[in-house]
């Protein structure tokens, strides 16, 4: 499974499609939550505002109590005169015109002693004129079995001093209304009470028009009194149930939470509470279907077109992906098979992508170079001659793959050198950038001599940058490189290689070694052996797990990397060079990365003695510069 580049490109756009749905319905589920939000927080504010005033309304009220209270504690104090209390309720009445009405009544006695009835209560007259009551001008008014009455006498005192009585149905008007008690004191005892009627029908109609959405329904009761005041909750009579316990009601709960939704007759309600300061509240349940469907809505129509959105994006870059890389690697493919099979006429033409425009020229020039040597050889006779001719073809080769352009930058510099033998073996270098502040370099050599040794050479070094620059962490890199080299086993071939990937900003490197020679590294102390984790050389078991390891360099330290034609380096007497001399060697003067290889290179030339090159001798030194902050 995904062993072609088609099927690794199909896979990479079903990963991409499916990312994109996690990142989209990621996007969209969190633009619904906050569009409940918005829709909650909208509702809330009309419904506060709603709040608000009635609060304001209610303080008035109390207010307006109080301050008759204290008049009434004046004109008890003050002589006692009808006409005095009658003022004093006509004013207090006229300053608060939302009031209903007002009065003073006092304990039986309190007045004088042969009278038990005392009040004085002003009311608002049909005409909008303010009128006294006369069964309390009469003094006929028995107020002590009104139930309002009995409600404020009883809560009333010094720490409470105002109190709100269940709402009742006025005897006299017919009116839903309540009424808010303040108790008159002289000398701290009590003696009467001043009274302000609230008129609730106008409040109720208001409240009863509260209606979101088609399905919402309000409660409005007494919570201090345990009494429903009205509701429109859908097949309940208003009527009916106005006057009766909380109890009543099927869905309410002491626990109900504002926010918090609840299940009633197969549907969940979102309730809005809201607590008024006399005792009194307010709740208005809305369906949440109701609520949120637009939201709903809005979340289904974003899923859709985004979605759409990221089967186009991702199917236009299967396209893209399948006509710049699949095809382009397909022809690449098809002519190396024609030309390895005698056919040096054909030519490559492809300019884009450049990676694989660079090697179809590759390839053209080795296609060219073979055609040129292969007729040579054709004109040669002799065994000698052709072996030669070989040679100078897998030169050609060996040379042509082997980059030239080093890098030096204020980060790093690196520099490389390869002296081929007579009998060409397959030593390579490479360097390049893998991703923004990553820059691969590669040390290897491949087993066997001639033509060979030199396009297995060219096979291993195309796999192991493919490989690198396609992103995979460096042991998969080197894993999938390693894959490809055994499906294309050439008898008898392997290759040893030291691959590493330099963090340029902080001078780590990490690695693999395939069985190559331990590099050695630059410090403060001078160069010494690298430590490095050992693996099996490539090209041998397909499923060979390669571990990685890393090391860091510091400011102004190097690495130094070379094949084993250095330390194999031999006199006529078949004495090798050794890694010991080649320390020694690097240790003598510290010079510049170019002049650390001419330096070994002539230690080597010292120690052979002219003796013939048996091995390709190659080396590469990094050199590592911490950027100034």
């Amino acid at each position: 499974m995904f062993k072609s580049i088609k099927s690794k490109i199909v896979g990479v756009s079903i990963s991409l499609l499916f990312v994109l749905a996690l990142v989209v319905i990621s996007s969209a589920v969190i633009a619904f939550y906050r569009d409940k939000e918005q829709i909650i927080a909208a509702n809330n504010v009309s419904i506060t505002s709603f709040e608000g005033q009635m609060n304001a309304e209610i303080a008035e009220l109390e207010k307006n109590a109080l301050d008759l209270a204290l008049m009434g504690e004046i004109y008890y104090q003050k002589g006692k005169q009808q006409d005095v209390g009658e003022f004093f309720a006509k004013g207090i009445l006229h300053n608060y015109p939302n009031s209903m009405g007002n009065g003073i009544y006092f304990l039986p006695y309190q007045i004088s002693n042969d009278q038990k009835i005392f009040c004085i209560h002003a009311v608002w007259g049909d005409n909008g004129k303010i009128e006294l009551l006369p069964s309390c001008v009469k003094a006929i008014f028995d107020y002590f079995g009104q139930n309002w009455y009995s409600e404020i006498l009883k809560n009333i005192d010094r720490k409470k001093r105002v109190s709100w009585v269940r709402p009742y149905r006025s005897t006299q008007l017919g009116n839903l209304m309540t009424t808010v008690g303040a108790g008159i004191y002289n000398q701290g005892n009590l003696v009467g009470m001043a009274t302000v009627d609230w008129e609730m029908d106008t409040i109720l109609k208001s409240i009863l028009k509260i209606k979101p959405t088609k399905g919402s329904f309000v409660l409005f009761a007494d919570k201090t009194n345990d009494c429903i005041i009205a509701t429109t909750e859908p097949g309940v009579d208003n009527n009916t149930i106005m006057g009766k316990s909380l109890k009543e009601t099927k869905w309410y709960s002491d626990k109900l939470k504002e926010g918090e939704a609840f299940d009633y007759k197969g549907k969940k309600y979102i309730p809005y509470i809201k607590r008024l300061n006399n005792g009194f509240f307010l709740i208005v349940n809305v369906p949440q279907w109701e609520l949120f469907q637009k939201a709903v809505k809005h979340l289904r129509n974003l899923l859709t077109v985004l979605l759409i959105s990221a089967l186009v994006i991702v199917g236009i870059l299967y396209r893209v992906l399948r006509r710049n890389i699949n095809q382009p690697i397909a022809e690449l493919t098809d002519i190396a098979k024609k030309i390895s099979g005698g056919d040096l006429d054909r030519t490559i033409h492809l300019a884009e992508p450049s990676e694989l425009a660079q090697l179809a020229g590759a390839f053209n020039k080795m296609k060219t170079d073979i055609k040129t040597h292969l007729l040579e050889l054709a004109r040669v006779s002799g065994e000698k001659e052709k072996i030669e001719s070989e040679l100078a073809i897998a030169h050609t080769i060996q040379t042509s793959a082997l980059p030239t352009d080093f890098p030096k930058n204020e980060r790093f510099e690196l520099v490389a050198s390869m002296t081929p033998a007579r009998e060409v073996g397959g030593d390579f270098y490479d360097f390049f950038p893998v991703g923004e502040g990553y820059y691969a370099f590669v040390m290897a050599d491949v087993s066997g001599k001639g033509i060979t040794a030199a396009l297995y050479m060219m096979s291993a070094k195309a796999m192991i940058k493919n490989m690198l620059q396609a992103g995979y962490p460096i042991a998969e890199a080197i894993n999938k490189a390693n894959k490809g080299l055994c499906d294309n086993h050439v008898r008898g071939m392997f290759v040893t290689a030291f691959i590493g990937i330099l963090d340029v900003k902080t001078g780590e490197i990490q690695y693999v070694n395939a069985g190559h020679c331990p590099p050695l590294q630059l410090t403060k102390k001078g160069y010494d052996y690298v430590t490095v984790v050992r693996n099996l050389v490539l090209g041998i078991t397909p499923n060979y797990q390669y571990e990685s390891g890393k090391f860091k360099l510091k400011n102004g330290e190097r690495l130094f990397l070379y094949t084993d034609g250095v330390t194999e380096a031999q006199t006529d007497k078949e004495k090798l060079f050794g890694p010991e001399r080649l320390q020694k060697a690097l240790n003598q003067k510290i010079v510049s990365p170019e002049g650390t290889i001419a330096v070994v290179r002539k230690a080597i030339q010292r120690f052979v003695k002219g003796a013939a090159q048996s091995d390709d001798i190659t080396m590469m030194v990094l050199a590592f510069h911490r950027a100034k902050k």
